[in-house]
């Protein structure tokens, strides 16, 4: 686990992150790694993130959650859930960017369902946007699940794993609170 959390830190160290979204993803999944070694996380292991927008406008604001990296491949980092205009949307979050037109297809499995979805790239390439039908399985379906197995397949790379989210309706209930009006 220490490992992992250095090949991350030393990757997003290494790459140009400029996009807020991705930094804050970045930060939570650091945080998470180092913070989480240690102690219990909070929430059932979600995240709030806020990160401010460096243009003035609303606030970035997100809840995520990491993959359970003792079964998960290393390119799969979790799943954020965030505010948009909207509502919320589901991404699921890598370590490795797709390239900006790739459309990888996801696999979400959990309690003997099964959904499939194809994804769109969100600058620069680190999340994958789901479908905005995802959002009704996290406030119906998902929250009686403990976990999700993620499959992400694309002709670039393969690789899945599996994201626990227990608390994901009082993740979702903080993000409700938290989200910038309008």
């Amino acid at each position: 686990m220490i490992q992992f959390a250095r090949i991350l830190l030393t990757y997003w160290a290494r790459s140009a992150i400029r996009h807020p979204r991705t930094r804050a993803v970045h930060g939570l999944v650091a945080v998470s790694l180092a913070a989480g070694l240690a102690h219990a996380q909070s929430s059932g292991g979600w995240r709030l993130i806020r990160t401010a927008n460096p243009h003035g406008g609303a606030d970035s604001v997100s809840v995520a959650h990491t993959a359970d990296t003792t079964r998960s491949d290393i390119d799969l980092a979790g799943l954020m859930l965030r505010c948009a205009q909207a509502g919320a949307e589901v991404l699921i979050v890598v370590v490795s960017p797709f390239p900006p037109r790739a459309t990888p297809s996801i696999t979400i499995r959990s309690n003997g369902n099964e959904w499939r979805f194809s994804a769109r790239i969100v600058s620069p390439g680190a999340e994958l946007l789901l479908p905005a039908e995802a959002i009704d399985l996290a406030v119906g379906p998902w929250k009686s699940a403990h976990e999700l197995a993620v499959d992400v397949a694309s002709p670039e790379r393969s690789f899945g794993g599996v994201i626990p989210i227990d608390g994901i309706d009082v993740a979702l209930t903080t993000l409700a609170a938290n989200c910038p009006p309008g």
